[in-house]
């Protein structure tokens, strides 16, 4: 799965045209994912903390004044494992009472359209962006079943970066990212929200 994320990020990159006129980046980065997982049956179930990773690739149009907005295509990786927990009594026995702890993975591809503020004195640079992209979750272990879901997902995120050179430009940045996975073999249905803290680097060319 990891594979195939990172070579259709590089599929994109080789798809996006490259002129003296515009701007285009590619960057990489981790952090931390904050997340949680609202189920229909049981309420929130608690996930892990987790260190998570990505990358990413950006296209501004610096023709005809328009060096304001940009697209971006963003992929990451984050292992959200479930915890061992007491949980509510539901119509679901997977969910009721005492469960084990579970393994799951969540791999997530994003289309952004970005804005940003150009002109600052010290090379600052804040942008903000919403997109829509899809998510794959893979549960496993516990009283779950092996199972993958593919859900559509919808994305916020801002962020600022410092531009070292006019082509390497360090980064923070949140990011927001909502999917619905449902797991047919263990009757889950759930709400996945993750709250994404960054830290990159990236590097701009025909800047």
């Amino acid at each position: 799965m990891r594979r195939g994320f990172i070579g259709l990020l590089f599929i994109v990159l080789l798809g996006v045209p490259v002129t003296t006129r515009a701007e285009t980046y590619v960057g990489a980065g981790l952090g931390m994912n904050v997340p949680s997982f609202d189920t229909t049956d049981a309420g929130r179930v608690s996930l892990q903390r987790d260190l998570f990773y990505g990358g990413k690739i950006g296209h501004y149009f610096n023709d005809r004044g328009y060096n304001w907005f940009g697209l971006e295509v963003d992929a990451y990786r984050s292992t959200p494992g479930i915890k061992q927990q007491t949980l509510p009594t539901s119509s679901n026995p997977l969910l009721s009472g005492r469960i084990p702890g579970a393994d799951l993975q969540v791999h997530s591809l994003a289309f952004n359209a970005l804005v940003r503020v150009t002109g600052y004195q010290y090379k600052v640079e804040p942008y903000a962006g919403l997109g829509i992209g899809l998510n794959v979750g893979n549960i496993s272990s516990g009283n779950f079943r092996p199972e993958a879901s593919f859900a559509p997902s919808f994305n916020v995120l801002a962020g600022i970066r410092y531009y070292m050179t006019d082509s390497i430009a360090p980064f923070i940045e949140y990011k927001y990212n909502f999917a619905q996975f449902t797991f047919n073999r263990s009757n889950v249905t759930a709400d996945y929200r993750a709250n994404l803290f960054m830290f990159g680097i990236a590097y701009h060319f025909g800047r």
